[in-house]
């Protein structure tokens, strides 16, 4: 039984590391695009920009990712049980859509997007109190100075797509709510 136990253990351990390597490498083209994206801007614009100029991005980033995080989490409370319902018992509940399972991946993905963001940025804040007071060396200074930038800029877009998501995601939301509101009018006067 034991044996049994760990051999589906490893099974799924498995399945999940490879699931994992197929969403990692599905997000490198984007994600590589953010980067090179934010490390550009970043390098443009380390001269100009201080890091005080950052504290209302910051901050405004903050609100927003907790905002989403909240939004995203709402909807995962109320798309889950459903979704869990139509696998434990399909006998009493209809199969449960693809595009619902796609809608939860995408919650699940903006509420990780959302939680990154937030974590990032207080690393950043904690980094920052940490190591920038600290360091005389004036190019050292600099190159951190850029990366801060940079990392402003690859959480923004990080967010800015969690959003877009969000909005997207609400909108087929709504327009599936209205065709069920269509067929069942359309059945009832049948």
């Amino acid at each position: 039984m034991l044996k049994e136990r760990k051999m589906l253990l490893n099974k799924n351990f498995k399945e999940v590391l490879i699931a994992f390597f197929i969403f990692i490498k599905s997000r490198i083209v984007l994600h590589s695009f953010y980067i090179i994206a934010s490390l550009a801007l970043g390098y443009h614009l380390v001269d100009n920009v201080s890091l005080a100029d950052l504290k209302p991005i910051m901050g405004t980033l903050q609100n927003i990712a907790a905002a989403v995080f909240t939004l995203a989490g709402i909807w995962i409370a109320y798309s889950y049980p459903q979704a869990i319902a139509a696998y434990t018992s399909p006998s009493s509940v209809k199969v449960i859509p693809t595009d619902e399972t796609k809608r939860i991946e995408n919650l699940v993905l903006i509420v990780l997007t959302s939680a990154f963001v937030i974590s990032s940025l207080l690393l950043i804040n904690m980094l920052y109190l940490l190591v920038y007071k600290t360091i005389s060396d004036l190019n050292s200074l600099h190159i951190l100075k850029m990366l801060g930038v940079s990392s402003v800029f690859y959480l923004s877009f990080l967010q800015l797509k969690a959003i877009f998501i969000v909005m997207i995601t609400n909108i087929l939301f709504v327009n599936e709510l209205h065709h069920k509101k269509t067929e069942k009018d359309a059945n009832d006067d049948l």
